[in-house]
């Protein structure tokens, strides 16, 4: 709790840096709705801006079973008589 209450914020525009009591930055916080353009900056780094999937196990066995071997051929015609 100590070293929340020693960092001093500066706040311009959309971005929040944060600095420790020295004035050093430490983190940097940025409204992306403000500032989209920093989005492919982010994206170049190796951060993931898109929401990513999240499996089910349910989804993981039917990935399972499909390796396997264990799938069906279906007519998009007759797709509701599997």
């Amino acid at each position: 709790m100590l070293f929340l209450n020693s960092i001093i914020m500066a706040q311009v525009s959309g971005i929040t840096i944060e600095r420790t009591t020295t004035g050093r930055p430490v983190f940097a916080r940025i409204d992306l709705r403000k500032h989209s353009d920093i989005i492919p900056i982010l994206e170049n780094k190796g951060a993931e801006v898109e929401k990513s999937i999240k499996w089910t196990e349910k989804m993981k066995r039917s990935f399972a079973q499909a390796k396997n071997g264990e799938y069906y051929e279906i007519d998009m015609d007759n797709f509701w008589n599997i």
